[in-house]
């Protein structure tokens, strides 16, 4: 009985010592590998584009620009040769009026009208900005029916053409449309209003070689639609 009760008891204690005994923790294991990446997600579809925004607002005339510009435009056709034979073609507007009146007026006698205007390619000026344009026109003026013309001239002063090679050259001539170097002169649309002293009228001429400076036949076409002064 003894011997039975002295084996419970060691069973009991060990079982007690195991009970409150703690294992030590092992080594760390090795690191495991990366994982393999993903696939990139396939991009989104691009929204709507949005809508325009407004225009802005137009910016106000330089100061003086509608008094040089008052007095409306001759404009300018150019179509030929240049001096070293390459064709060309030109169009311009003369639209500033300088603040002289002689440069824009038109004379009413009995039995003739004469118009004389200037307009400059850019604002006026005697160094700078001399590219001009002129017209000379001359009507006999019956005291019945429509007046009968007289006379044409065009004048293209220190006027540079500038071509898409970055070239130039520069045309200062005068043409007479009774000259013999101009030829199939044409006056149309003529016009004029005494009371608005507003004129129109549309030409057309070509130029022989020898009379103009690109030294080519030119062909010359314009339209003038201009407020003109009277003079006293």
């Amino acid at each position: 009985m003894r011997t039975t009760y002295f084996k419970a008891m060691l069973i009991c204690c060990l079982a007690v010592f195991l009970a409150n005994c703690e294992g030590e923790d092992g080594a760390t294991g090795p690191a495991g590998e990366n994982g393999i990446d993903g696939v990139d997600g396939i991009d989104g579809e691009n929204g709507p584009d949005g809508n325009a925004g407004e225009n802005g607002t137009n910016g106000e005339n330089g100061v003086g620009f509608d008094e040089l510009v008052q007095y409306g435009s001759i404009s300018l056709t150019l179509d030929g040769k240049r001096p070293d034979g390459v064709p060309f073609k030109d169009t311009a507007i003369f639209k500033y009026t300088p603040i002289d009146p002689k440069f824009n007026v038109f004379y009413l006698k009995r039995g003739f009208i004469d118009f004389s205007a200037t307009r400059f390619l850019s604002a006026p000026s005697s160094i700078y900005q001399e590219s001009r344009a002129y017209i000379e026109l001359g009507f006999t003026k019956p005291e019945v029916g429509e007046p009968a013309f007289d006379y044409f001239n065009l004048g293209l002063i220190e006027y540079t053409v500038i071509s898409e090679d970055l070239t130039y050259f520069r045309i200062v001539n005068e043409f007479v449309h009774d000259s013999g170097g101009v030829k199939e002169f044409s006056l149309t649309n003529y016009s004029f209003n005494e009371e608005t002293n507003h004129l129109v009228f549309s030409f057309s001429f070509m130029v022989v070689g020898d009379d103009n400076s690109t030294r080519n036949d030119l062909s010359v076409s314009g339209e003038v639609d201009i407020i003109v002064l009277k003079a006293l």
